[in-house]
């Protein structure tokens, strides 16, 4: 695509057709954008990463935002990434910056700049008037996707809340054309008048979607009483979004729960009960995948569900066997434990998808995770071997409660010993 800038000495002569060059405009960014990979009825999105350290981890970074971006169904036209030694607090890159991505952007007839950080209302306001495309920040995509994922009413009310609690701030931003309706500085004109009744309905939605998620609570709370007095334990599966949880679950438990090579596939927990191998009933429950930078609102919101693996007697968390930064992964869902507070819960780990992992990827995890199961949720080898130990553990667990020791001779093993970076 190429742009042409044209001179002219008496702007009063100027004999140009507006319609006819704006069309033709709007016609060139749009072949700009199938070219580039863009789809019909898609939103083409560029992704901006950023960092005060090194350009490798801004890149890899930039990788799960671009899977976020595929889960929200938006087409990816490219990646860019600033390095600088400072934040720019009005426009986080730097304004020469902004103007290449902004510029590039529409080169390519992208739509929205996702910056790969969560922007403050002043910057995300700035950087929208400066660049004049819309801008999304990884807070907002990640409660879109949950938004667009939310089939079941609890889900819809978790996300909707997000949602109010995240824009609620920021419509400072977006009611400026509000406030510029008024007479001047220091006056109430209609703008400022119609910004603070839109402030008021929101909060007002989020008090009823507050009311309504303790009424979750409460019901929730009354179900996981039932289940205590019936002393069944209760097993709960986490993990980092995509690492198969839910095929795991449903291989297990003989359960059909909606399984999708995408982020945040499972939104509700699931709850089945089963036999373990020594005639023990359990019962498992699939929760929501984990992210790095989980938005606070999102938190918040699903709360009623958090709570479920607060409540669980064992957590099996679920780690991706081929993902090349599958330590990390682990550290983040221990960081996201510790800031809910449920790091004291006794858990096991267990690796899936061996069967896209190689023997020697196979190998290291065994060495720096022993007792730790490798299997694979797919071809579902070795399931009799991961119930028996997750036996093993909840064995221990429930001896440790009672204030019991092992046995003479007995062998406490499997993820009960793991190292301490390999807790959850």
């Amino acid at each position: 695509m190429k742009w042409e800038i044209s001179k002219f000495s008496d702007l009063g002569r100027i004999n140009i057709n507006l319609e006819q060059e704006i069309n033709g405009i709007e016609q060139s960014l749009r072949r700009a954008f199938l070219k580039n990979g863009g789809k019909e009825n898609r939103e083409g999105v560029i992704l901006a990463g950023f960092s005060t350290k090194f350009r490798s981890l801004a890149e890899k970074s930039l990788e799960e935002l671009d899977s976020l971006a595929l889960s929200a169904e938006k087409v990816v036209l490219d990646k860019m990434v600033q390095i600088r030694k400072n934040i720019d607090p009005r426009y986080l890159v730097g304004r020469g910056k902004l103007r290449e991505i902004a510029l590039h952007a529409k080169h390519l007839g992208a739509d929205t700049i996702i910056f790969d950080t969560e922007l403050t209302p002043a910057q995300a306001n700035a950087i929208g008037e400066e660049s004049g495309l819309d801008i999304m920040d990884r807070s907002q995509l990640i409660i879109q996707i949950f938004a667009k994922h939310a089939k079941t009413n609890e889900g819809k009310i978790q996300a909707r809340l997000a949602e109010y609690q995240y824009n609620l701030p920021r419509l400072k931003g977006r009611g400026t054309a509000f406030s510029q309706l008024g007479g001047g500085i220091g006056t109430r004109g209609p703008g400022e008048k119609k910004l603070e009744q839109e402030r008021r309905n929101i909060r007002k939605q989020i008090e009823q979607l507050e009311r309504q998620i303790d009424g979750l609570c409460r019901r929730r709370e009354h179900t996981r009483k039932n289940r205590k007095t019936s002393k069944i334990p209760t097993l709960s599966f986490i993990g980092y979004t995509n690492v198969g949880k839910s095929t795991l679950f449903n291989r297990l438990t003989k359960s059909s729960i909606v399984t999708q090579d995408k982020l945040f596939s499972t939104l509700n927990p699931t709850t089945r009960r089963m036999m373990l191998p020594g005639g023990k009933h359990v019962l498992m429950t699939d929760t929501v995948g984990f992210i790095s930078r989980l938005p606070k609102e999102l938190i918040n919101a699903f709360r009623a569900t958090l709570e479920e693996i607060g409540e669980a007697d064992l957590l099996i968390h679920v780690a991706d066997a081929s993902d090349p930064d599958v330590r990390e992964k682990i550290e983040s869902v221990t960081n996201i434990l510790e800031s809910m507070e449920y790091e004291d819960i006794p858990s096991v780990l267990v690796f899936n998808k061996a069967d896209e992992a190689n023997g020697r990827t196979q190998a290291s995890l065994r060495e720096a995770f022993p007792g730790a199961p490798v299997l694979s949720a797919k071809n579902g080898k070795d399931f009799r071997g991961l119930l028996s130990h997750i036996e093993k553990a909840l064995d221990r667990v429930e001896a440790d409660s009672k204030g019991m020791n092992p046995l003479p001779g007995e062998k406490v093993e499997d993820a009960m010993q793991l190292p301490p970076h390999a807790y959850c």
